[in-house]
């Protein structure tokens, strides 16, 4: 669980007497692979890069056996590295915790308390809700659900501003995001102990926020995303999973707009059962399917195609094929998303051809 928040430069220096011993190492431009052996208050990291153990000066926090990933920016003096970033993969303990977070019975407890109102405002907000159709769920899903969080204060603080113009915009980023919010809540004094049942249930949901948000590290080359969803019932929340596959970064300058892009949910609905629905969009072209627990239940939602159907088109786009289908077990189990975000190479979500 992170416990506070720590801003500070990417750039590390290698002192003088390590850079003279090993400066024939470095070459400007060049990225290397360091594993951090032990780091200091006072700004001071031990790596291993290239066979030695080398002493550079920094003001990153840094933690014993992270791997990370360097660039030379200046190897003339001294040497300035600039992180480009962690290569910490997720462990199969934290895949197995976000795969229980789903899997839990019935709905998730209620993990703001009585006194994060605002933590809970912002779960209205985005979670899904019936019966309209919301242009908005997405955008608002990805800025405000602490998936974003670190990157929105790292752009806030890179500023000429003003200091108090600064801390004014970090402020209001507070007030509009899940994770800002409860680590300021869990953090304010006089909040009660953190070994409380509010306290034990916010450290649960920040860890598995933070699992998430490695989990989207390690994937996105890849360009898939995998993010967490709430759906309000009767005082408690419940969460699905969205898998958004953008095809990842074109090699051969593509347009973006050329891409087909795959989105699909998984939620397990109260009286439905488990749900899945798979999406492919190319522009304005939809091919999509349902995948249910059994027959009656497919039969329903089938009949309801006709007018997902004629409001898709409303809204002028192109539907190629909609069906509903019996589900295989491992295609609606809570894991099924993630081991789809995880698998290599060209696996898809759904193949299709417009």
């Amino acid at each position: 669980m992170i416990s506070g928040i720590h801003i500070s430069t990417s750039e590390m220096i290698i002192q003088k007497g390590d850079a003279k011993k090993n400066l024939s190492n470095f070459i400007k431009g060049q990225t290397l692979l360091a594993k951090v052996i032990n780091w200091s208050p006072e700004g001071k990291a031990q790596l291993f890069i290239n066979g030695k153990t080398i002493t550079a000066k920094t003001p990153m926090m840094l933690k014993p056996g992270q791997e990370i990933e360097l660039k030379v920016i200046q190897e003339k003096d001294s040497v300035i590295l600039k992180l480009v970033g962690p290569t910490q993969k997720i462990t199969t303990s934290q895949i197995s915790s976000l795969v229980s977070f789903f899997s839990k019975n019935g709905s998730i407890p209620d993990i703001t308390g009585s006194r994060m109102e605002n933590v809970k405002t912002i779960l209205h907000d985005i979670a899904l809700k019936s019966g309209k159709a919301d242009k908005d769920f997405l955008p608002k899903l990805i800025e405000k659900s602490g998936m974003m969080w670190e990157k929105k204060v790292a752009v806030g603080v890179q500023t000429d501003k003003p200091p108090a113009v600064i801390k004014a915009g970090l402020d209001q980023l507070l007030t509009q995001d899940v994770k800002a919010n409860i680590l300021r809540e869990t953090m304010a004094p006089g909040q009660g102990p953190i070994g409380s049942d509010g306290g034990k249930a916010s450290a649960i949901f920040l860890e598995t926020l933070e699992s998430f948000q490695l989990l989207n590290q390690n994937t996105s080359e890849s360009g898939r995303f995998l993010l967490p969803f709430p759906v309000f019932s009767e005082n408690t929340f419940q969460f699905g999973q969205l898998l958004i596959d953008t095809g990842g970064k074109s090699k051969k300058g593509g347009k973006d707009s050329d891409k087909v892009v795959r989105i699909s949910f998984l939620l397990n609905m109260t009286k439905l059962g488990p749900l899945r629905a798979d999406f492919s969009v190319l522009k304005k072209s939809i091919t999509g399917r349902f995948l249910l627990q059994d027959e009656d239940t497919c039969k329903y939602v089938n009949s309801k195609l006709p007018e997902l159907k004629q409001k898709l088109s409303g809204m002028d786009y192109q539907i190629h094929q909609m069906e509903c289908s019996v589900a295989r077990n491992e295609e609606i189990l809570e894991s099924s998303l993630i081991e789809t975000l995880l698998k290599k190479g060209d696996d898809q979500v759904l193949n299709i051809i417009v």
